[in-house]
C-alpha cells in the first residue's frame, strides 16, 4: 500500500511540474510577441489602414516546433508560428507582414491513434 501511495504522489508531482513548464513557455511566447508587435505589424488584409506599402522584401513563413495534439499544444503550435513569422520578416528589414494566412497540416504520429497537428503561417515581409 505505501509503494503505491508514494508512485500517486510521485505521478501527481510529474504531472504539476509538466504543466507548469508548459504554462511558462507559452507565457514566454505571449510576450516575445507582444515585444515583437513592437518592431513589426501583422495583419490579413492585403494592404495596411493609413499606410503605403513601399516594397515587398518576399514571402514568408513561420513553422511551430511543436506537434499538437490537443487544443491547449495547438494553441501554443500557433504562438509559435507566429513568433517564428515574425523573427523572419524583422531579418528581412521588413516593418510589416500582410496577407497573413495560416495552414495546419495534420497527420497519425506514427504507433499512436492521436492525430496531431503543425501550424504554418505564411504571408509577405513588407516595407511600409
Amino acid at each position: 500500500m505505501d509503494v503505491l501511495l508514494v508512485a500517486a504522489v510521485f505521478f501527481v508531482v510529474l504531472v504539476v511540474f509538466s504543466l507548469f513548464g508548459r504554462n511558462n513557455k507559452t507565457a514566454e511566447l505571449d510576450d516575445e510577441i507582444r515585444n515583437l508587435r513592437e518592431w513589426i505589424i501583422v495583419v490579413t488584409s492585403n494592404s495596411l489602414p493609413d499606410r503605403v506599402i513601399k516594397g515587398a522584401l518576399g514571402n514568408v513563413t513561420g513553422i511551430s516546433a511543436t506537434s499538437a495534439s490537443t487544443d491547449r499544444g495547438f494553441r501554443k503550435a500557433e504562438k509559435e508560428a507566429l513568433a517564428d513569422i515574425m523573427r523572419q520578416g524583422i531579418q528581412l528589414g521588413a516593418n510589416a507582414i500582410v496577407d497573413l494566412k495560416m495552414s495546419t497540416g495534420s497527420y497519425e504520429q506514427q504507433g499512436s491513434k492521436w492525430i496531431v497537428a503543425k501550424v504554418v503561417y505564411y504571408g509577405t515581409a513588407v516595407k511600409v
